[in-house]
């Protein structure tokens, strides 16, 4: 499911790419991948609250920030037109690139989906979570603050009180975060049996500025 998610984005993609030429991919890439940074590893970082409330902020201010970028990118894109050559190669140009500014969205979705499972690693394929699990979980998010985004710390000192009385199942762990519970039980074995993803993150390593080494998780 989560092949076809990205195939199917991808595809959109390329046909926005032809279908508005080829200056609205290059201006949508370069905002998002700004947005990206600014917010979650820039200046804005600090300023992105906890949980699935900055998550949801960091949606709204990157839409945002791209629907102004875009603006710009229409009038780019309408002197383009004006000029004969680029007219004649407007669309053709177009497809590949929007397939390409897919393909890079897709991209750093997936590092971002990566990284975080890599922090749930004590929860990770764990039929009970124990007080150890959310020791652990509770050191690498200190460790890596930046995940306070998408795990409320709050989450975790809930859990680490149930669990203070015993173990729990951790199909129960959606009793205390919807959002968490569903990452454990729905995406990540989607991820898990993905067959493009894999491939994505290797190749992805390569790109500049946003390119990184990433782990695919095994298990």
């Amino acid at each position: 499911m989560l092949d076809v998610a990205m195939v199917a984005a991808v595809a959109l993609g390329a046909f926005a790419g032809w279908r508005r030429g080829f200056m609205m991919p290059l201006v949508a890439v370069g905002a998002s991948v700004a947005g990206l940074y600014a917010l979650y590893a820039g200046p804005g970082a600090g300023l992105v609250p906890a949980g699935t409330a900055g998550i949801g902020l960091g949606v709204l201010v990157l839409g945002v920030a791209v629907g102004v970028v875009a603006r710009v990118g229409g009038a780019l894109a309408g002197l383009v037109r004006r000029v004969a050559l680029l007219r004649a190669a407007d669309h053709t140009l177009g497809l590949p690139l929007g397939a390409a500014t897919a393909l890079v969205g897709v991209y750093v979705a997936l590092v971002a989906v990566v990284s975080f499972d890599d922090l749930l690693a004590p929860f990770n394929g764990k039929p009970t979570i124990d007080q150890a699990a959310v020791a652990a979980m509770k050191t690498a998010l200190a460790a890596n603050p930046q995940f306070a985004v998408m795990l409320d710390p709050a989450t975790l000192d809930a859990i680490a009180a149930q669990v203070a009385k015993g173990a729990i199942p951790a199909d129960q762990v959606a009793r205390f975060d919807a959002t968490l519970g569903f990452y454990l039980d729905t995406v990540r074995p989607a991820l898990l049996g993905s067959r493009l993803a894999p491939a994505i993150i290797g190749a992805g390593r390569y790109l500049p500025i946003i390119g990184r080494q990433v782990d695919f998780p095994a298990k």
